[in-house]
């Protein structure tokens, strides 16, 4: 009776084993072909795209220093443009949950600004004459009553109602901006490090450029006609440096 129960039981574990799906390598390819399609369509949301932060030269990316506030550019490239302040009085700017994050005032002829020590955003020279508050930032309508501008690379706010400013595409902000190479360049060379340039066509992250001369502006030194393509840009890292003749 025991060797029959015994005989029973391994005749009914093999059938149920054999009674499981058969996997064909067929089936298996199609469906780790189905998950690669899923993947390749899963779109990540706007909101939960990461910004790539670029490598800051602190030496070199000083714009300018005011009542031991250092302000810094930066190389990572944020937002859809580069929005430039008008400051006739006093500005607060905020954070995005709308609390103070600080203010710049300008009396007398003179800017009262009251912002951490270290600030960055994309060129700040609180001068007088010259008067230059570009930041990063979103495009004037995304929001109706605050500008959305970047600062310490977090976004902040500015209330829009009576405040004077102006918007460039980044394409169009760098077209405005004189142009230096850095290392970072592949095909430049060493003796093009040291001229200046004017962005002529851009195509993503290629740019068409072509050398200014001398008379274009007191700061330039050196001239050589150069025209040529380069890479300007890698994903939202730029690679040049941005000049303007104040």
């Amino acid at each position: 009776m025991r060797l029959q129960y015994i005989i029973f039981m391994v005749a009914f574990l093999s059938c149920k084993k054999n009674t499981q799906p058969l996997i064909t390598s067929t089936e298996t390819k199609l469906s780790a072909n189905t998950n690669e399609v899923l993947k390749s369509e899963q779109k990540p949301l706007k909101h939960t795209v990461k910004v790539i932060e670029c490598p800051i030269d602190s030496l070199n990316m000083q714009t300018s220093d005011f009542n031991n506030i250092k302000f810094y550019t930066e190389n990572t490239i944020r937002g859809n443009g580069v929005i430039q302040l008008s400051i006739n009085n006093k500005i607060e700017i905020l954070n995005y949950d709308k609390t103070t994050f600080g203010n710049i005032s300008f009396v007398d002829d003179s800017f009262i600004i009251s912002l951490p020590q270290k600030v960055v955003a994309r060129e700040v020279i609180p001068d007088s004459e010259f008067q230059i508050f570009s930041f990063d930032a979103e495009q004037p309508n995304t929001d109706k009553d605050y500008l959305i501008i970047y600062i310490n690379k977090e976004k902040k706010l500015v209330a829009k109602k009576g405040l004077k400013y102006y918007f460039l595409l980044w394409n169009d902000y760098v077209k405005s901006a004189f142009i230096q190479l850095t290392s970072n360049v592949d095909n430049a060379s060493n003796d093009e490090l040291n001229y200046w340039y004017k962005a002529i066509e851009i195509k993503g992250d290629s740019m068409r450029i072509k050398s200014i001369p001398k008379s274009s502006c007191d700061y330039i030194e050196n001239y050589k006609y150069v025209t040529k393509w380069i890479k300007w840009k890698k994903n939202n890292c730029k690679l040049i440096k941005f000049n303007f003749c104040y």
